[in-house]
């Protein structure tokens, strides 16, 4: 299955998304699109994201780029993204490569939800 984000709801400021589908080189091209900009629209990165990881099943080196790239992007702009319930084989490739010190990971969406609501550090 190909890789495809869904808007869940839009409330209290947080744009709850869902992520289904094997995140690869397919999907993450670096002339492609960015995925957010179809739901969310040009400002983003502006925005807070929470993520529901929990359908899919695969991720690869590509997808994960795109997640750091992503993030930063969401920090210049004064947004923020929090991946939650996520699948263990993606959680122990995220955990390798220690991509909780760039993106936030939380275990639920209550705890994302908590996450995205600290303060925000104010953009550079």
């Amino acid at each position: 299955m190909p890789f495809s984000f869904s808007l869940i709801n839009n409330e209290d400021g947080i744009a709850h998304l869902s992520a289904q589908g094997d995140a690869t080189a397919v999907d993450f091209r670096p002339t492609a699109a960015h995925h957010f900009d179809a739901l969310l629209g040009e400002d983003w990165p502006s925005r807070r994201v929470l993520l529901n990881m929990e359908r899919v099943p695969y991720i690869d080196s590509s997808a994960i780029g795109w997640l750091i790239h992503a993030q930063r992007a969401f920090r210049a702009a004064g947004g923020k993204l929090v991946l939650h319930s996520i699948s263990p084989s993606v959680r122990n490739v995220l955990d390798l490569l220690k991509i909780g010190r760039v993106v936030p990971l939380a275990p639920t969406a209550d705890a994302g939800r908590s996450l995205l609501l600290e303060k925000l550090p104010v953009p550079n």
